[in-house]
């Protein structure tokens, strides 16, 4: 698969943020445009189906910045989007103002809600259940008879046909909510970085999100999200309290009458199993703290 992508004078951008795969750059010269530039090494075919997913997913109404065109500065590709003014991602927001992490945890967990009761057309979006059986089936730490269980839980759940993100965390959603300005002050949330953007069961999504406020390593968590375990843990509980206790009641929806805090983190930790699967196909190795949380969590 091959797209012309139009050379672009980097002179005529600043930098704007960074993250584990490129940076972003605001145009000086058309303050409403920026773009994404990826890492040299970023496989050239992943960001050609990052900007299809990102055209199906702006088109399918989803709130997420509007996507352009394929650029290069010359040594690295990227996408061109409609730049959104004044955005921070949650995690910055959270970082700037930890006083309330509450809140914008609350915002973000409603974001996540609304996303995941939006249904998909059959056919449009990859299906999450399927992606995922592949890469069980297909990593090398685990025998056949380790993966069986695994692969009936993934098979057991529901065919969902709602939309979830792929990569669910506070740094791949924006708010342009100021520093400072009450929640309630009019503003707007898009989600970004849509790569695996797909169609499928919702609790999928939260896997991401708990490893990342829970397990993942606090030399990551700080590089990348700019907070120690200590702020990532408020954010998940409050999320938590939302998505699952708030209005609609999720946690009786997903596991019973009754289910307590408690059990939804255990729970949980199955959807976190899985989704180290495909974190580890992105490193291209399965890292042993990965592997034993998936052998502790499935009992192997």
């Amino acid at each position: 698969m091959t797209m012309e992508a139009e050379l672009i004078d980097l002179d005529d951008y600043r930098q704007s943020g960074e993250g584990a795969n490129g940076a972003s750059y605001d145009c000086i010269s058309d303050p409403d445009m920026m773009v994404k530039l990826y890492s040299e090494d970023y496989p050239t075919d992943t960001i050609y189906t990052e900007l299809e997913v990102a055209r199906k997913v702006f088109q399918a109404g989803i709130p997420s910045p509007e996507p352009g065109e394929l650029v290069t500065d010359g040594k690295r590709i990227g996408i061109r989007f409609r730049r959104i003014v004044g955005k921070r991602s949650h995690a910055r927001a959270v970082s700037q103002e930890p006083e309330r992490v509450a809140e914008y945890a609350v915002e973000f967990a409603r974001m996540c809600k609304k996303l995941h009761s939006t249904p998909l057309p059959d056919g449009y979006f990859p299906d999450a259940k399927q992606q995922f059986i592949h890469l069980v089936e297909a990593e090398k730490s685990f025998t056949d008879e380790e993966k069986a269980p695994i692969l009936e839980f993934i098979r057991n759940l529901p065919d969902a046909k709602t939309a979830i993100h792929g990569d669910m965390h506070f740094g791949n959603t924006l708010t342009t909510l100021p520093t400072g300005a009450p929640m309630s002050d009019p503003h707007d949330v898009y989600f970004i970085d849509l790569g695996y953007f797909a169609r499928g069961y919702p609790l999928f999504d939260l896997g991401m999100l708990q490893n990342v406020c829970l397990f993942a390593a606090e030399e990551f968590r700080v590089e990348s999200f700019h907070m120690g375990r200590d702020l990532t843990s408020k954010f998940w509980d409050a999320f938590v309290d939302e998505y699952f206790f708030g209005e609609e009641n999720l946690a009786e929806k997903y596991f019973g009458k009754g289910t307590t805090k408690a059990v939804v983190n255990e729970k949980l930790t199955y959807f976190t199993s899985i989704k180290l699967f495909l974190v580890s196909f992105n490193l291209g190795v399965m890292l042993p703290h990965y592997e034993a949380f998936i052998r502790k969590t499935f009992g192997l």
